[in-house]
């Protein structure tokens, strides 16, 4: 963990806008708990330095996310992408948000790192394959999600498609409805006169 608390220090002090929400986040801490896996990250700020550890009693604000949802939540814009996510946030939300706006203008850009060990060239051509890499992946999986939708809605008929579901709701709102006037029509015959 030294070695991560070390890189992330590294990585603030190169950034004025990320040592000023530093020293604004002093005596706060953010405790992340990744589902699944039993990791519990918390970092801790006492305003000069940022500290990593795995006690979470007494956190000011918490994250319990899966893999997969930290993941996503590493590209998004602050905490507002929690509510894309299973991810659950708790406490402080104005805490949990400077923290995630800091580790954001803290993250090292890779190809700067890489260049220190191979070079500017190779490691922008490492860069740049793993940009088309990252790039065709997520057309692949749009393809992949529409292809697999047109299949189980249109050759499978396993699901319906978009406009047969919604003249199914509209359906069963207008029954629902029917069916709450039939109810009240009973209740004013069955009643006394």
């Amino acid at each position: 963990m030294n070695l991560i608390e070390s890189e992330l220090n590294r990585c603030i002090g190169e950034s004025t806008a990320a040592r000023e929400l530093l020293a604004r986040l002093a005596g706060t801490s953010f405790a992340v708990r990744v589902e699944g896996l039993g990791i519990t990250a918390v970092l801790r700020s006492d305003g000069e330095r940022l500290h990593l550890g795995s006690d979470a009693e007494g956190a000011t604000a918490a994250l319990r996310a899966a893999p997969l949802d930290l993941l996503r939540l590493m590209n998004a814009d602050g905490v507002s992408g929690v509510k894309r996510t299973r991810a659950d946030l708790s406490g402080d939300l104005e805490v949990a948000e400077r923290y995630a706006r800091m580790l954001k203008l803290a993250k090292p850009d890779l190809e700067e790192e890489v260049a220190k060990w191979l070079g500017d060239l190779p490691a922008h051509a490492l860069g740049e394959a793993v940009r088309g890499a990252r790039s065709w992946l997520a057309r692949a999986g749009a393809a992949l999600r529409m292809n697999a939708a047109e299949y189980l809605q249109e050759e499978s008929r396993a699901m319906p498609a978009p406009l047969e579901a919604q003249a199914f709701y509209s359906d069963v709102e207008r029954l629902r409805d029917d069916v709450e006037r039939a109810a009240a029509r009973l209740a004013r015959l069955e009643r006394p006169r």
